[in-house]
């Protein structure tokens, strides 16, 4: 049952075996649409406007009931535009994911136009035998119109806890004008990161799985940085297995065209039968 009046909510249950929205309370500027593939649920996240405008604030709480099946999409990048007053734009998730349940978390990439100023806060709490995958997915700018790290700044922060431990707390915060993004430091000649978290304990069937694949697609689409010209590689990365509980992709790329094939695919491997069941974003990228 949804009891805080001051945040939006959607809360999925599952009924006669199917994973269904049962409750949702939506404030300005977001928007959800709830469709439903088979026994799995999705929502899309769409905002009036098509972006966060200056000083815009979206708070949400996510509850996927026990033994749900849920993927939360978007219907497009998430712009951040300019902020005229130096005010910041903010977005703050706080997940639960129930028992043996499995919620996957596919957003477009959020895209800071110039001048803008962006925070992002992301908690997810995990219940014993449930399962996380989470995008994060970054591009610094119109980048193709020639806008490339012109923003203010732009911050985020995830934590994800599973049965009341935090497994993975991950924070990261760019100021363009206060560091040189293009040194090999940082981001050199490329201009978009994509974050892969798998959050469930390794023996559960799902997550091995899922994990399985994300080894496959990293094989198929990383260069590891060693013994190649890292300016000249378009997309890098690596995979790694942090803890018992969460295994992680991270990969830049010169723009987010490159990291398209990769989602797209890992999309089409969410579509077993054991998993989503279905593509999310099929005819989309």
């Amino acid at each position: 049952m949804i009891k805080d009046m001051t945040r939006s909510a959607v809360e999925i249950s599952r009924i006669d075996n199917k994973s269904i929205l049962t409750g949702s309370k939506i404030f300005r500027p977001l928007k959800i649409f709830s469709l439903q593939k088979g026994k799995s649920c999705q929502i899309v996240f769409s905002n009036y406007g098509g972006g966060f405008v200056e000083g815009d604030q979206i708070f949400l709480d996510i509850h996927c009931k026990a033994g749900t099946t849920t993927v939360f999409s978007t219907q497009a990048n998430t712009r951040i535009y300019r902020s005229e007053h130096d005010k910041s734009s903010l977005q703050e998730i706080r997940g639960k994911v129930g028992r043996d349940a499995l919620t996957v978390f596919m957003g477009d990439p959020i895209v800071p136009h110039q001048e803008s100023i962006f925070e992002q806060r992301i908690r997810w709490e995990l219940e014993e035998g449930s399962a996380l995958l989470f995008l994060d997915w970054f591009e610094g700018g119109r980048i193709l119109n020639g806008e490339r790290f012109a923003f203010k700044s732009f911050f985020t922060d995830l934590k994800i806890n599973v049965s009341e431990r935090t497994v993975i707390w991950d924070r990261f915060k760019m100021d363009p004008e206060q560091s040189n993004m293009n040194s090999p430091g940082a981001f050199l000649s490329h201009s978009g990161y994509l974050n892969i978290f798998l959050a469930g304990n390794e023996n559960l069937e799902k997550v091995k799985l899922i994990e399985t694949q994300l080894h496959f697609l990293s094989r198929k689409y990383l260069y590891d940085e060693k013994g190649h010209d890292v300016s000249k590689c378009e997309i890098i990365g690596s995979a790694c297995k942090v803890n018992e509980h969460v295994f992680m992709i991270r990969c830049s790329a010169k723009n987010n065209h490159a990291l398209q094939p990769l989602v797209k695919e890992l999309a089409q491997l969410l579509s077993d039968k054991d998993l989503l069941g279905f593509n999310p974003i099929e005819g989309r990228i």
